[in-house]
């Protein structure tokens, strides 16, 4: 029997969702070990199944039969999509490109206790009373270091475009009569600890 083959355009939607489809299960099949370890360590009542060949996901139950929630990868953003099964309906919880992110998040929504926004509303209460500019530049220039002084990863965590990021660098490293190059020193970057 003779196989039809599939006109161009077919064939090239075919491979690129086959190449989705495979990125998505390689993605989170690691996520599965990782996910359990954390869930694990937090709560012994859930296990993390990963499922689909058509449709790979990742299941979070609790024990033995109750779905607590799911994770996905959107096929048009690339996206890790984590929703929360409870009282018959469903809630996206969270749709983010960083396992790390993803992992705090569901460990937070399914373990009950929310340590992190404790920690954030302290963070916050530090904040009153500085600038909106201090705040910033702190935040831009601690996040540099937390990142090794790599401004792509640190425009990558803040959510800025990295023209802005550099501008604001240079700014913030070219004003000597400011405190901006002391607060940088401080730091631990010099102009010279960042990358472009």
């Amino acid at each position: 029997m003779m196989r039809k083959s599939l006109p161009d355009s077919d064939y090239q939607v075919s491979v690129v969702r086959e190449t989705r489809n495979l990125k998505a299960r390689a993605l989170l099949t690691g996520l599965t070990g990782r996910l359990r370890g954390r869930l694990h360590s937090v709560d012994r009542t859930l296990s993390v199944i990963f499922g689909g060949d058509a449709s790979p996901h990742v299941l979070i139950r609790h024990q033995p039969t109750e779905i607590a929630g799911r994770v996905t990868i959107d096929a048009e953003s690339g996206l890790y999509v984590f929703c929360e099964f409870g009282d018959c309906h469903t809630d996206i919880v969270i749709a983010t490109a960083s396992e790390e992110r993803l992992i705090e998040e569901i460990a937070l929504h399914l373990c009950g206790d929310s340590p992190g926004q404790r920690t954030v509303d302290a963070a916050v209460d530090i904040l009153v009373g500085q600038t909106i500019e201090d705040v910033e530049r702190k935040l831009i220039l601690q996040t540099l270091h937390h990142c090794e002084g790599d401004p792509t990863h640190t425009a990558f965590m803040l959510g800025m475009p990295l023209v802005a990021l550099c501008n604001r660098l240079a700014v913030y490293f070219a004003d000597p009569a400011s405190e901006q190059p002391q607060a940088a020193a401080d730091a631990g970057l010099e102009a010279r600890g960042y990358r472009l």
